[in-house]
């Protein structure tokens, strides 16, 4: 009894039937290139990514007997580049972001450096300021010093004059001063910068009279006068002509009567006096 049924190795080979013609679903694109296959034909040379996806797709609809869609593989590809283009839109706002960091990195630098550079030049003024006003207060200070001594100096009182009666006991009496000759209307000068005491009449003898109270104290008379040019209370500088010599009241002849009297006290001698302070007569 004969069996139908085939035994042995091998199958007999069938004939492939022609199945109905599929599309190729969007999917299954998607899937096949994302897996990423790669065919190589024999002797031909490696195939990128994209093109083994695509012709391992069409190697699988050809087996399949399936027709596929053009426009879903279109699609994919467009959908593969949208991606490719949102990678590369974020890279380049990532290197937007770097840049901006960067950017206001190097801002932030230069507002540090500016406002050091402002720092320095306030401190630049300050030193600048307190020099100048260390070198005003000096020269002020020194100013100062100048017009004191030429305020404190002392000055020959008088000038073409022959020295008479000195200091000491005359007639039998004291002479507190030393008389220096000279005609009537010689001008009779401050020995030093001081303050107007009296100037007018004396009524003890000396005639027309100033007396000065000078800065250190000291009180200085000049009597016998012709005539007077200064007031009481007047300030009075050194070498300021105070009177013209002359012949009033007790006296024998035109001529200055000079008194020192230190402190305001008891009067001492003139020329020793004024030699002990650079003035010699």
């Amino acid at each position: 009894m004969s069996n139908n049924t085939y035994v042995g190795r091998h199958r007999p080979a069938t004939k492939p039937t022609r199945g109905r013609q599929f599309l190729v679903p969007l999917a299954l694109v998607s899937s096949t290139v994302a897996g990423g296959l790669v065919v190589r034909d024999a002797g031909a040379s490696p195939l990128s990514a994209e093109a083994a996806a695509m012709k391992n797709v069409s190697n699988s609809v050809a087996g399949l007997g399936l027709v596929a869609d053009v426009d879903a593989i279109a699609a994919a590809s467009a959908d593969r580049g949208n991606l490719r283009a949102s990678r590369d839109g974020v890279r380049a706002e990532a290197a937007l972001g770097l840049a901006a960091s960067s950017a206001a990195e190097a801002g932030a630098e230069a507002a540090d450096a500016a406002l050091e550079r402002l720092a320095a030049e306030k401190a630049a003024a300050k030193k600048a300021a307190a020099e100048k006003a260390a070198a005003a207060k000096k020269k002020a200070e020194v100013e100062r010093k100048r017009r004191l001594a030429l305020a404190q100096r002392w000055i020959m009182p008088f000038h073409g004059y022959t020295l008479t009666s000195g200091y000491g006991w005359r007639w039998g009496r004291m002479h507190p001063a030393q008389d220096l000759a000279a005609p009537t209307g010689t001008p009779v000068y401050a020995l030093s910068s001081g303050t107007v005491l009296f100037s007018g009449w004396s009524n003890e003898g000396y005639g027309y009279m100033v007396k000065i109270r000078h800065w250190d104290g000291t009180v200085s008379w000049y009597a016998h006068n012709s005539r007077l040019v200064v007031s009481i209370g007047e300030q009075v500088s050194p070498g300021q002509q105070v009177a013209y010599s002359g012949n009033t009241g007790n006296s024998t002849g035109p001529h200055l009567h000079l008194e020192i009297h230190p402190a305001g006290g008891a009067a001492v001698p003139p020329r020793s006096w004024l030699a002990a302070r650079g003035i010699y007569l």
